[in-house]
């Protein structure tokens, strides 16, 4: 599912898209001194492409801003047994 993601959609447009929206968000966070921030993301299944998302963003604010991430799957008991 990953390489299909990466290779076969928009996702990584989507991204960084999404990295330039959050990283305005977190640095006016941080100047400010706020301690959170939350991010959601949503698809139909909830197994696949928001999983991916919320997952990549997660990675990115702990590389760029050593960010302490707290990541919750709602969907998680409705997963299937293939991911």
């Amino acid at each position: 599912m990953k390489d299909y993601l990466e290779q076969e959609t928009k996702m990584p447009e989507f991204l960084n898209n999404i990295y330039n929206i959050v990283d305005i968000a977190t640095e006016d966070y941080i100047k400010r001194g706020f301690s959170s921030l939350q991010i959601n993301f949503g698809c139909t299944g909830g197994q696949h492409r928001s999983v991916y998302a919320a997952e990549a963003v997660a990675r990115h604010l702990r590389n760029k801003y050593n960010a302490k991430i707290e990541l919750n799957h709602n969907n998680k008991d409705n997963w299937r047994k293939t991911l």
